[in-house]
């Protein structure tokens, strides 16, 4: 069986993920704990308390979040598609 990229087996915590992105600690954790964005479950490392997440799938979780943000555009005035 062929082995998986580097940065799928990869385990980072919230605050290296911030980093990852150029974010704050703080958004990544909402994001981790509300339910509506799907995150998986967290794995901890023997001994430690610190959750932490896949890079691979956090990579892909990111890029769509990304597409989704419409900052700066007003998207009250447009009207509903039927």
């Amino acid at each position: 069986m062929p082995e998986s990229p580097e940065n799928e087996r990869e385990m980072m915590t919230i605050p290296k993920l911030a980093v990852r992105v150029g974010k704050s600690r703080t958004l990544i954790h909402r994001l981790a704990t509300n339910p509506a964005e799907g995150w998986p479950p967290p794995s901890f490392r023997p001994g430690s308390s610190r959750p932490e997440y896949p890079v691979g799938w956090f990579d892909e979780y990111w890029a769509q979040r990304q597409e989704r943000i419409t900052q700066g555009r007003r998207t009250d005035l447009e009207r509903p598609t039927e």
